[in-house]
Formats: structure tokens, sequence, C-alpha cells
């Protein structure tokens, strides 16, 4: 059995639960109003008219039918002979009260009927005389206002507790939504735009509290990028110092001297890529550039023969040393890990650039492609692991993407999604 579906935003749960409380109490207000004021109105109205039909046959014992009647017309009362057409008056809780009630409140011999003289609804009652008398008495429609006006009230009511709703939910859900869209900036270490903060006391405690949390993040992310930059001047003296006395050495092994010179190259470049990845970008301003120069000036800086396919011009504004060292990373990786023909190619897709570097080496399977993402994670290449990392993160500064597929019948594409403007 399917449960029925409930409504997942604020603005609709708080409607359904209004709604649900007003139905509630106009059942209730129904229920109340038959036991606490028409029934014991239909029966206070049926007692007077008990009376008054004492009175009336009373005084049709002692007195002439001619005199009884000219008396009840003279009180401004309708009087009849023949028993009223009947009429369906029900519809009124009152009048139908009042027929409930009617057999159980009348003397023997009288009875009520509801009917209509002129534009007037009335309730005629008959008196126990004979022959019989048939006496209207006008039945004021006031109940019947005083109802609709009260069903008019509560659906105002409902109305303006819905507005009301709205309002809240407004307040609520628009500081939530900002705060949502601003969370991974913050998560980043980025501060929070203007007006995030602005709200109801429980989402300015949140945001204040990611914001601190934001602070705490990027105070980190700072002492990180100082000790790493100090390990990185405090490593590369020495090695400049070794790089100077194996060029110094008399004689020896050309081999080894070369692969010392290339042992040295490559703990440079690690200590480049812990630096690359600590500073990550942040604090670049985004500038208008030409994605396609970026391109060809990667490209030209590789050893490496690429197939290079770019526009003329491809504009967007973003931050050039990071994607520039990006598109390093990518061509360094997949030469790397690759092998030849590698191609680079730029294009646009929708409102997005697209630059897919691709290789023929031996690629990776899907769920090895996935973990590589993550820092300090590589293949079997060597490298520090950072390479990825770097261009994903810079991919997300440019609300974009990386993308790692299998290019067939073997290699890898290396796709960088930018979205900057």
């Amino acid at each position: 059995m399917s449960r029925l579906p409930l409504p997942r935003s604020v603005f609709g749960q708080l409607v359904l639960v209004i709604g649900l409380v007003l139905l509630g109490a106009a059942v209730l207000a129904v229920a109340m109003g038959r036991q606490l004021a028409t029934r014991p109105a239909a029966g206070q109205l049926l007692r007077a008219m008990d009376g008054f039909a004492d009175v009336a046959e009373e005084l049709a014992r002692t007195q002439s039918r001619e005199r009884v009647v000219r008396h009840l017309r003279g009180a401004g009362l309708e009087v009849a002979d023949l028993p009223p057409p009947p009429r369906d008056l029900r519809g009124a809780p009152f009048m139908r009260e009042l027929l409930e009630q009617a057999p159980r409140q009348l003397e023997h011999g009288r009875e009520v009927r509801l009917g209509r003289v002129g534009t007037a609804n009335v309730v005629w009652l008959k008196l126990d005389t004979q022959p019989a008398l048939w006496v209207s008495f006008v039945f004021d429609q006031r109940g019947n206002r005083v109802l609709r006006f009260s069903v008019l009230m509560l659906f105002v009511g409902a109305a303006l507790v819905w507005l009301a709703a709205a309002y809240y939910a407004r307040r609520l859900v628009v500081p939530l939504r900002r705060l949502a869209q601003s969370a991974p900036a913050i998560v980043r270490g980025e501060s929070p735009p203007p007006g995030t903060l602005a709200g109801p006391r429980e989402v300015e405690e949140l945001a204040r509290a990611l914001a601190d949390s934001s602070k705490d993040v990027r105070e980190a992310a700072e002492e990180r990028t100082v000790m790493l930059a100090g390990i990185s001047h405090d490593l590369r003296t020495p090695l400049t110092r070794l790089q100077y006395a194996v060029e110094l050495l008399p004689g020896g092994d050309p081999e080894l001297r070369a692969g010392m010179h290339r042992d040295i190259a490559e703990i440079d470049a690690i200590l480049s890529q812990f630096i690359a990845y600590a500073r990550d970008g942040r604090d670049e301003a985004s500038e208008p550039l030409d994605l396609a120069v970026l391109c060809r000036n990667a490209v030209s800086a590789c050893e490496r023969e690429w197939q290079v396919d770019t526009p003329v011009y491809a504009p967007m504004t973003g931050k050039p040393m990071a994607l520039l060292r990006a598109l390093e990373n990518l061509l360094v990786n997949a030469q790397r890990h690759g092998a030849p023909p590698y191609s680079l190619r730029l294009s646009r897709q929708d409102d997005a650039w697209r630059i897919d570097v691709a290789d023929h080496g031996p690629g990776l399977p899907v769920q090895v492609a996935e973990r590589v993402r993550q820092p300090f994670v590589h293949g079997e290449g060597g490298g520090t692991g950072l390479g990825l990392a770097i261009v994903e993160r810079v991919a997300r500064q440019h609300d974009g993407e990386l993308r790692l597929s299998p290019v067939r019948p073997h290699g890898l594409m290396a796709t960088l999604v930018l979205r900057g403007s």
C-alpha cells in the first residue's frame, strides 16, 4: 500500500499543517455550535411556542373562532385553516434541530411545519383546536447569515494564515538557500558572500558557525602553505649545493652523474608540486583571458610532439596561473603515464569550455581512474600523486569538473570542463 506523497518544501509542509488545523477547527466549531447553540436555541423556541399554544388554545375555548383569529392577526401573526404546503428547509442546522425536537417538546395534537409566506421563511404551528388553526412564526435567518459570515471569516483567516506561512517560509528558506549555495566555497575556506549571515536567529547562528569554521580552514591552509614553503626553501638550498657538487666532481661515471641530476630535478619537481597543492590558486584574482593562448603556451613548453586543435580565440574569466598549472599537470601526466600520439583539443560545449587531453597509453580502469584524483595517490609511473588533485581543485574553482575516460582501443582522455564567464 503506497503512502500519500507529502510536500518536501517548508512552505508546503506549513500549508499542510495549517490546513489540517483549520479543518479540524471548522469540524469542531460545527459540532460545538450544534451542541452549545443550535440545540438549546431550538428547544427554547419550541418551549416558547408551546406556551403560546397553551394561551391561544385557552382563548379559543372561551371565545369564538372569528374573535380568536382576529386577535392573532392583530398581533401580526398569519393564520390559516388548512395545513400549509410542505417545504424543505431542513438544510439549515437550526431548522433541522427544530424538526427533530418538535415531537418530544410539543404537547399532543400540536405540530410544526416549515413553509414560506411571501419571501419570508416561516414555522407553522398547528394549534389543538376544533377545527385546527395553523399559526405562522417568521423565521429570522440571521443564524444562516451568521453561519455564512463564520464560514467566510474561516476562509479569510485561512488565507491570511497561509500568507503569513509563505512570508515565514520565505524568511527561512531564502537564507538557507543562500547558505547552501555558498557552503562549498565556505568549506574550501573562502569567506561567505555578503547577505549570507542575514535571516532568522538560528540561520544566522549556523552561518556564523560555518564562517568561523571557514576562518579556521583558511588559517590552517595558510599555515600549511608557510610550512611547505619553508620546507621547500630549506631543501632546495642543499639540493643546489648537491647539484654544484655533482658538476665539480672530477672524472666519475657520466651515467651516474646524469642519474644524480635526474634525481635532483625530480626532488625539485616534487617540492614544486607540494607548493602548488598548498597554494591551489585560491588567492589568485580572476581576470579576462584567452584560453586558446593558454593551451598553446602549455603545449609549447612540452618536450614531446602534440596535436593541438583550438579555436583562434577562446575568451573567459578565470585564474590564468592556476589554469596554466592545471594544463601543465595534464600534459605531464599524459607524457609520463601514456604513449604517443598525444592530442589536445579545446572546444565550446553549451556554456562551458572543454579541454580534452588524450594519449594512447595503457589507460586506467574505471575504479583506478576515480581513485587517482585523490591527493597522494599515483600510478606506477611515480610522481607525487598531486597532479590530478590540483587539476580537479582548479576545475572546481571555475565551476567545472575533471573527467577521466578510456580511449578505444587503448589510452586515456582527461577532460577539463571550465564554466568561467
